[in-house]
């Protein structure tokens, strides 16, 4: 019988509006009550978090930063892993026109460096220097890379990986696109390790654990939690690890189907 529940947002349980279903937060709601460990594992940072899910109220911890940082429901802060500030100005230089933008990601602020771009909303400030992404009041969580072309971006991340081994370096991508990009955290960070160190805390066994995901930064916990679930919708290389997949995609509410007939068989 499965205890917690592990799932990504964006591509898995949020629909295509970024949002959740009223359906999906009052049946995770449902399942929190009863005793069930809920648990996001996503790329996003907190703050985006609870904007996309409304407070994630239905949730009992969130994973953020592709399993750098993990919090309670709270906020507080169960850990928090951060890159050095002189690394992140060894990334930095890298920057060429080939990039689109480079960011740095603390809690509840991406700032954003780009020359090509401008965008600012509650949760995404623009930087017109790149030292502002050294200020030392900031605690960076994860950067991201986004380049103009994916060639662009295997170029670079072979030359990331050999220059700072000890650093977590993905190419990332949704299922729902066909762009590529780098995503940047401290060496170990993955949405499965964060999970597996929750799930111990909590006295939880890995076969307890049932998780859902569709990109690249699924992959781990796909393959390495007790029973991982891949959307109808996941990339190729997901379906590929996952012991199962959902009948419905995720602007269906794919994960819920999934879990109601898994815990109606258990019952």
């Amino acid at each position: 019988m499965f205890k917690m529940i592990a799932t990504d947002l964006d591509g898995t349980l949020l629909r295509k509006t970024r949002k959740p279903s009223e359906e999906t937060k009052q049946y995770l709601m449902k399942l929190k009550e009863q005793g069930y460990i809920i648990v996001i594992a996503t790329g996003r940072i907190y703050s985006s978090i609870l904007n996309a899910t409304e407070g994630a109220l239905f949730a009992n911890y969130l994973i953020s930063d592709n399993g750098s940082c993990a919090y309670k429901i709270t906020g507080e802060p169960i850990f928090q892993n951060f890159i050095p500030k002189e690394i992140i100005a060894k990334i930095f230089n890298y920057y060429d026109d080939n990039f689109r933008y480079i960011s740095v990601c603390d809690k509840n602020t991406i700032y954003k460096y780009s020359k090509t771009e401008i965008e600012n909303n509650s949760y995404i400030k623009m930087i017109t220097e790149k030292e502002e992404s050294l200020k030392n009041d900031l605690e960076v969580s994860h950067m991201t890379i986004v380049m103009n072309t994916n060639e662009s971006v295997l170029v670079l991340y072979s030359k990331l990986v050999e220059e700072f081994p000890q650093l977590e370096i993905l190419i990332m991508q949704d299922s729902f696109t066909d762009n590529q990009w780098i995503d940047i955290m401290v060496k170990g960070c993955s949405k499965y390790n964060a999970i597996k160190n929750l799930a111990n805390s909590l006295g939880i066994l890995n076969d307890e654990i049932i998780a859902f995901g569709d990109g690249r930064n699924d992959i781990d916990m796909i393959q390495n939690c007790g029973f991982g679930v891949a959307l109808e919708n996941a990339l190729p290389e997901v379906k590929e690890v996952a012991k199962d997949v959902t009948f419905l995609d995720h602007d269906h509410d794919g994960v819920i189907h999934y879990l109601e007939n898994v815990i109606r068989k258990a019952d």
